[in-house]
């Protein structure tokens, strides 16, 4: 310690005895002036005031050895493995996202900022297998899941010899997971020989590892509509503890049911869940979840996905509706009511505020709920009827069709129908034909027959002097089934809707048909059949997506492939597909999908999952007529690598690491900006002064001190 004086230090010694000197004759006159007590604080303050200026004007330093910075090297060496992509808590950050901050090149106030201001020179790599110089596009490398060779980084960083400028310290940022080179205890003694401190900050957390699971017991359980299904799960515990956690069972946004369990170390579970009923047929999908606790190490498994192919009813529910006794009515319903998988059901206004009703799910009133239709698989509706219903009945029609997934066969003029029901009618105008003889009509195999139905000879017909109906403008996407042989104008129209199918038939006489002969009674009867079969039995499904059932690998490329069918039900080749790709750590993608040419109406586009988890595809389908569809599926990614067998955090040997390097150890949990590794003391050093009398603390007590002295005494009434 010294002092910057710049005269003689006599000089300093003859100020202080001159002002020793004034206090005790301050002092004397200030006793006989006022209160000793107050005396004393006014002496006490003035002396202190005395002491730092006197402070002030000596200048005192301390001499300090600092590290030369011009003439060494720190090297920083940061952990960019797969282990550092886990995370050590669920809802966490993985642990290279707790390093990244202290390397921000752009602040300022970042570890690496402050170091590289203070000691120049800091060489910073970062390492897996191999290792390379640390930049921003590095911190993406721990997706890779590539193994851990720490020793072989630190031989590296040890082997890189720069002239002038030896290597001081090392700095490493790594959880400990050595799997790949040299042994890291062999190589610090290397360092240890070579006086080399290494200081590590430990990236983990130190937690009991296992891991809990769930799938599905049975993965092609039996499906019918309105039938029970029962779903049963397998839950397991791999932890070495007894895990109480829950198992959900999902479809779509809703919870069907949770159930809690509890799971000794190892133990296996069979959950059974209460009976679900589908209410339609079609594909349905199942999402089954577990609750795990911290340190699970497989989150691929964490849930299970189920694609249920549901079986139409073995009875469906049908509906007629018409506003009068049309002489097609006894007909449709001797036929439809004497098979056994239909339920027919029909109301018949017949007079003013009198309706006929038939079938159990029905009563004698037009019906006034929007939720009356979702009872029934198919409907045949008079278009005269809808004049007779309230506004929101007819349009729950819609959300029927659309969302429930029914049939719907309407029949009769237009009138106002098209006008309230929009697209769901499949026409847009209509010819109107009175012939003078029946005309011939054709039928399509595609989509009620087969090829054992013989189509061909079906001899439909639009009987003479009764009115019928052509389509005459259509929906883009609908098609005609039932045609005229002379003009090939349709006069039954089909189209998907949503979930749903929709008609338009045009021959409201078509009865004739049945009392002609015995052979067009049986045409009639397998035709009628045929159609409320088809309508009844849900909508086929025009997004088909590809179903991955098995865990797919992090890091590869996953195939998104859609068949898109139209309203029409032909291969699409118009549409546009875009796939939402949504996983854990809030990833979020969107991909367009681009036709294949190979294939007609089939669209592909691929992702690379980057984390392992579940991952949800949403894909989205527009046609050019404005109509809209949506599906989703569900995917499982695994961290297959080796990498990924053992993401425990290694704090003992990092700490011997340190501690027989002569480095210093500590958890990034109390890692700040501030934080100083330690050196080697073997490094050239410089000698610093540092000047005491520069502290601003020294003016501000000086201030404060004469200040008070001041109040004190102007408040005692002394001058």
């Amino acid at each position: 310690m010294g002092f910057e004086w710049p005269f003689s230090p006599y000089f300093l010694a003859l100020i202080i005895l001159a002002l020793t000197g004034f206090l005790l004759f301050h002092a004397r006159s200030l006793f006989q002036a006022t209160i000793s007590s107050l005396a004393w604080k006014l002496l006490g303050l003035r002396a202190l005031s005395m002491f730092f200026l006197l402070f002030l004007l000596a200048r005192p330093y301390m001499e300090v050895n600092e590290p030369d910075t011009n003439k060494l090297r720190l090297l920083t060496l940061v952990d960019l493995s797969g282990s550092m992509d886990s995370k050590d808590e669920k809802s966490g950050p993985r642990r290279i996202e707790s390093v990244r901050p202290f390397f921000d090149w752009s602040n300022e106030n970042s570890w690496l900022s402050k170091h590289r201001a203070k000691y120049g020179k800091i060489e910073t790599l970062g390492f897996a297998k191999e290792s390379s110089r640390l930049n921003q596009k590095s911190w993406k490398e721990t997706e890779e899941g590539k193994k851990t060779a720490l020793g072989n980084a630190l031989i590296e960083g040890l082997s890189r010899e720069v002239s002038d400028t030896p290597l001081g310290s090392v700095v490493v940022f790594s959880d400990g997971a050595n799997n790949h080179g040299s042994p890291i205890l062999e190589v610090a003694k290397e360092y240890r020989s070579n006086g080399i401190p290494v200081n590590v900050v430990g990236v983990g957390r130190a937690m009991t590892r296992g891991d809990v699971g769930v799938i599905f017991s049975d993965r092609k359980p039996t499906a019918v509509a309105k039938e029970e299904l029962l779903l049963t799960s397998k839950v397991y515990n791999n932890f070495a503890t007894v895990v109480n956690t829950t198992v959900r069972l999902r479809s779509g946004e809703e919870e069907l049911e949770k159930i809690e369990v509890s799971l000794n170390p190892g133990e296996k579970k069979i959950v059974s869940f209460l009976p679900i009923i589908p209410k339609t047929a079609g594909s349905k999908r199942f999402i089954l979840e577990v609750d795990t606790p911290m340190g699970d190490a497989d989150p691929s498994n964490d849930s299970d996905f189920l694609l249920v192919m549901v079986s139409p009813p073995d009875q469906l529910s049908l509906l007629y509706l018409s506003s009068q006794i049309r002489p097609l009515y006894p007909f449709i319903k001797r036929i439809l009511s004497k098979e056994e998988r239909f339920d027919f059901n029909s109301l018949i206004q017949i007079g003013e505020n009198v309706v006929h009703a038939f079938g159990e799910r029905v009563k004698p009133k037009f019906p006034d709920d929007p939720n009356f239709w979702m009872t029934f698989d198919a409907m045949i509706i008079d278009l005269e009827a809808l004049p007779e219903l309230n506004a929101s009945v007819v349009s729950s029609l819609k959300d029927y069709v659309q969302k429930r997934g029914g049939g719907l066969l309407v029949f009769g003029a237009l009138g106002e129908a098209r006008d309230t029901l929009g697209g769901l009618i499949p026409v847009k105008s209509l010819e109107t034909v009175v012939a003078k003889e029946n005309l011939s009509l054709r039928v399509l195999e595609e989509p009620f027959f087969s090829p054992d139905d013989e189509v061909e000879k079906m001899r439909p017909f639009l009987p003479k002097r009764l009115p019928g109906f052509f389509a005459q403008e259509e929906n883009q996407g609908s098609r005609g089934v039932v045609v005229s042989r002379a003009n090939g104008k349709a006069v039954l129209t089909v189209q998907a809707y949503g979930a749903g199918k929709v008609a338009y038939w045009g021959v409201p006489h078509d009865w004739q048909r049945a009392l002609r002969e015995e052979k067009g009674a049986k045409e009639f009867n397998k035709f009628w059949q045929s159609i409320m079969q088809w309508l009844g039995e849900g909508g086929e499904d025009r997004l088909k997506t590809t179903e991955f059932e098995n865990v797919l690998v992090r890091g590869m490329e996953v195939p998104l492939r859609v068949e898109a069918l139209g309203a029409d039900f032909e291969p699409s080749m118009d549409a546009m597909i875009k796939a939402e790709v949504l996983g854990p750590d809030n990833y979020s993608q969107t991909i367009q999908l681009y036709p294949e040419g190979a294939v007609a109406g089939q669209y592909s586009g691929n992702f690379r999952p980057v984390f392992p988890g579940a991952y949800e595809i949403r894909y989205h389908l527009s046609f050019p007529d404005g109509e809209n569809l949506e599906s989703s599926d569900y995917l499982r990614v695994s961290e297959l690598r080796e990498e990924s067998k053992n993401l425990s955090y290694a704090e003992r040997e990092l700490k011997m690491l340190a501690n027989l390097t002569g480095g210093k150890f500590i958890p990034i949990s109390k890692m700040n900006e501030s934080w100083k590794p330690a050196f080697s003391k073997k490094i050239p050093m410089i000698q610093k002064r540092r000047g005491l009398a520069d502290s601003w603390p020294i003016f501000i007590a000086l201030f404060l001190a004469a200040g008070f002295e001041w109040v004190i005494r102007r408040q005692a009434g002394l001058k």
